[in-house]
């Protein structure tokens, strides 16, 4: 197995005040946030300089953002120059919920008619990519593939089809098995997603399958992708719902001094991420 490239985050050249900027001045209004000091979610960030590490943060450049709902990264990484499209099926999660839907669909409009976003609205694992073969440099799954039902073995061969030669797969999920839920798995405490919701919403959309990170690297390794970068970060720890009998700024605390250490050890975080990238 290849040793993890965990924490040799390049920053050069890569000025993430433009990408609040872009926030403020294009986004806030699509998305009704104060124009004045808002600041981009910590793990969008995390998630443009992936795509920075992987080379792959340029204009011109073509992403396909996949189980995206309503993040903003897709249309930050459209206001940095790349060309991006959006495949979602829009029907909850990712700030996609019933009492929200009027102004999803205000938001998707936006994207297409203001920003110039390919929208795609579909099932991500029930049907194929309407995309040409080779199209794509940079694919990109941040907390989707969690929720996914059935098999993702076609998705996955169809990701592998639209991508150029070289071309990059960035993953993110949770950790199924981060340091909490293995010191709650020895306190007997259940890890799963909450049993109100599983047994009362009549169609579920919460974690079906959560991963580690040697599952991703199977996936990868299963479509004959190279492993260049894995990194653990607990985003997911500041809003845990398992950790929210605590007061909200000791939460802060505890997953922002637990990172320091537990970033290079990805196995142990909260949020595990994976680049690979699609051989010759």
């Amino acid at each position: 197995m290849p040793r993890p490239k965990m924490d040799r985050m390049d920053k050069t050249h890569f000025n993430e005040e433009t990408c609040h900027k872009l926030l403020r001045e294009q986004l806030a209004p699509l998305y009704g946030w104060p124009t004045e000091g808002s600041q981009l979610d910590p793990r969008l960030v995390f998630y443009l300089r992936l795509v920075h590490r992987a080379g792959m943060l340029e204009k011109d450049r073509d992403l396909l953002d996949l189980g995206a709902g309503l993040s903003a990264f897709g249309p930050v990484a459209r206001g940095l120059g790349m060309r991006v499209t959006v495949v979602d099926d829009f029907g909850g999660g990712g700030g996609v919920e019933p009492d929200t839907a009027i102004k999803a669909r205000r938001i998707i409009e936006g994207w297409k008619n203001q920003l110039g976003i390919r929208v795609i609205e579909q099932d991500l694992v029930g049907n194929p990519l309407p995309l040409e073969k080779e199209s794509v440099d940079v694919v990109t799954c941040f907390h989707s593939l969690e929720h996914w039902h059935h098999s993702p073995k076609g998705l996955f061969g169809e990701i592998v089809r639209v991508l150029r030669p070289r071309g990059v797969l960035i993953l993110a999920a949770p950790n199924a098995a981060n340091l909490r839920k293995r010191i709650y798995v020895c306190a007997g405490r259940n890890i799963f997603h909450c049993l109100e919701e599983w047994y009362h919403d009549p169609i579920f959309r919460g974690h079906v399958r959560e991963p580690t990170v040697s599952d991703l690297h199977q996936i990868l390794r299963w479509n004959d992708f190279e492993i260049v970068g894995t990194y653990g970060r607990n985003f997911i720890a500041r809003n845990s719902q398992a950790l929210a009998f605590l007061p909200p700024k000791l939460i802060n605390i505890m997953a922002a001094g637990s990172e320091l250490v537990l970033r290079f050890f990805p196995t142990l975080c909260s949020d595990i991420h994976v680049i690979g990238r699609k051989r010759l």
